[in-house]
């Protein structure tokens, strides 16, 4: 997917939403390029996940402390990176 304005970011955030919602997490879309995902009512493991370039322009996804999680094109992984942090196994769901 070529990523040509603001409509594109927000189109990715929303299709990262619903892809968090189909494993079974629980996704808001915040904003236009913010997601908040958790994995649901009674978790204490929340996360904020933003999309936007990084040093060479490459729109990415990041986590809340300014990490990156991987391209923004690439939402299945993205959606596997958030799980393990917001829904680990035995953890806190």
């Amino acid at each position: 997917m070529a990523i040509n304005d603001r409509g594109d970011v927000h189109t990715l955030v929303t299709r990262l939403a619903e892809e968090c919602e189909k494993v079974g997490l629980t996704a808001t879309v915040l904003s236009p390029t913010r997601v908040h995902v958790s994995a649901g009512a009674h978790s204490r493991l929340t996360e904020t996940i933003r999309c936007h370039p990084d040093a060479d322009e490459e729109l990415m996804w990041w986590w809340s402390w300014g990490e990156p999680i991987c391209l923004a094109t690439s939402i299945d992984l993205a959606v596997r990176h958030i799980a393990h942090v917001v829904a680990p196994r035995g953890g806190d769901r």
